[in-house]
């Protein structure tokens, strides 16, 4: 169906079930899950909360570790957080830690 083509933009192999299995080679591979199924789509950078991991066969978008993080550079470092949340030394801690202090506007 054109709905399902539609969903293989930027895609090398395509599953009407799964979606993307493969990307070009510029492109990083989203798995979304929806309970047991998940689908793949081929995007040029990674949604908030995920980071682009390049790999030899593959590029894809991988989850960070910390709920609370925004943004990462990797799994465990964060670059950006959540509201509520101060950022340090790549962590995102509910309060700063002693003697730290929150700069105005940060996250």
């Amino acid at each position: 169906s054109a709905g399902s083509l539609e969903n293989c933009t930027g895609c090398v192999l395509c599953s009407e079930d799964n979606g993307c299995v493969a990307c070009h080679h510029r492109l990083f591979l989203l798995i979304w899950r929806d309970g047991i199924r998940q689908y793949g789509v081929c995007v040029h950078t990674c949604p908030p909360g995920y980071f682009g991991a390049r790999g030899l066969e593959v590029n894809r978008c991988t989850r960070c570790r910390s709920p609370s993080c925004e943004s990462c550079f990797s799994r465990d470092f964060c670059m950006r957080c959540k509201e509520k949340f101060y950022l340090h030394k790549g962590q995102c801690l509910r309060q700063c830690p002693p003697g730290t202090a929150a700069r105005p506007g940060a996250r």
